[in-house]
Order: structure tokens, then C-alpha cells, then sequence
């Protein structure tokens, strides 16, 4: 009983400091399927109290990433269900935010990422995940198969089918930036 609890808290110690590794890492993919910074921080502190729930379970600290990955899955997806804020927003009615141009080059660089990301929010939920989880954070098929509970099959059509939705959108001319039309008049600003 003793060997029990004391491999319990080295889990638990040993968790704690992968929790906080793997913090930011948790946040970027939350955030890339939620569209939402305060949504996605909810979704990380939710992850990573179940995972400290959990961490009786944890037997190899080798795929700890998948883990975590396939707990915070599971929570994205109770909280689809369960909070209609989570479900994917038109793109068109955030359009205007997306439209905001100008010709520095930081502000440009901010824009096209906002660009990206608005893309990638206006994909189904299914293939946000595969194009987050596959592209941007570089699982194998097999990995997202596991953290998705889908067949592999699942997971490359879901992928290719969004990278192609993706490309249209990224390609299409309400996502690249219109720099030209966006100077502003200082003469006139100043007259206000």
C-alpha cells in the first residue's frame, strides 16, 4: 500500500513538471480549434486538472503528449455539445475585424496570420483538428487516429479534405490583404 502511494505522488510530481512543458504546446492547439483565447485557456486548465485526475492511469511518460492531446479532445468536443458558442462561427460575419489593413510590415505580417487563422476557424470542426493536430503540430496519422478515436482513413480524408478548403480560402480575395486601398489620408484623419 505504501509502494502504491509513493509511486502515486513520483507520477504526480513527474506530471506536474510535464504539465508544465506541455502548457503552451496545449494552448496553441485549444486556441487553433476554438477560435477563442478564453475558451481555449478554460480548455488547457480543464485538461490539466483531469489529467492531475488521472494520473493514477499513467504507466509510461513516453506518449504523454498524446495524453493530454486526447483528454483535452475529449473535452473540446463535450463542450461542442454541450456550449453552442464552441461551434464554428461564419467567417463572413467576421469579415469586417478580418478587413483591417495597413502598409506596416509587423501589422501586415499580424494580418496574414489573422487571415490564416480565420481559415483555419471557418473549417469543420473534424478537419480543424486533423489540419492543427497533422500540420501544425506535426502527429502522424496514426497519432491523431488515436487522440480522434477515428480510423486513419478518417483522419487522411479529413485532412486532405480540408487542406483543400483551406487553400481556397487562403487563396481566395476576401482573405489576401488589399494593402493599396487601406492608406490612410493624414490630411483628413487630422480634420476630425
Amino acid at each position: 500500500m505504501i509502494g502504491n502511494w509513493v509511486k502515486l505522488k513520483t507520477n504526480q510530481v513527474k506530471l506536474n513538471a510535464v504539465l508544465e512543458s506541455h502548457y503552451a504546446n496545449l494552448y496553441r492547439i485549444a486556441y487553433a480549434w476554438s477560435q477563442d483565447e478564453s475558451l481555449a485557456q478554460d480548455l488547457v486548465q480543464e485538461t490539466m486538472l483531469k489529467s492531475l485526475q488521472k494520473a493514477d492511469q499513467i504507466t509510461s511518460f513516453e506518449n504523454i503528449d498524446r495524453w493530454l492531446c486526447k483528454i483535452m479532445h475529449n473535452l473540446f468536443y463535450d463542450n461542442c455539445r454541450q456550449n453552442a458558442r464552441w461551434q464554428p462561427v461564419n467567417v463572413d460575419e467576421c469579415d469586417e475585424q478580418l478587413r483591417t489593413e495597413s502598409i506596416e510590415t509587423l501589422y501586415i505580417q499580424k494580418l496574414t496570420i489573422r487571415n490564416i487563422h480565420a481559415a483555419i476557424g471557418s473549417l469543420p470542426i473534424n478537419q480543424r483538428e486533423a489540419i492543427v493536430l497533422v500540420d501544425l503540430q506535426g502527429y502522424s496519422y496514426q497519432e491523431v487516429a488515436e487522440i480522434a478515436e477515428v480510423p486513419v482513413g478518417t483522419v487522411m480524408s479529413r485532412l486532405s479534405r480540408g487542406r483543400e478548403k483551406l487553400k481556397k480560402l487562403v487563396t481566395s480575395e476576401k482573405y489576401i490583404p488589399n494593402y493599396a486601398n487601406n492608406v490612410v489620408d493624414l490630411k483628413k484623419s487630422n480634420s476630425k
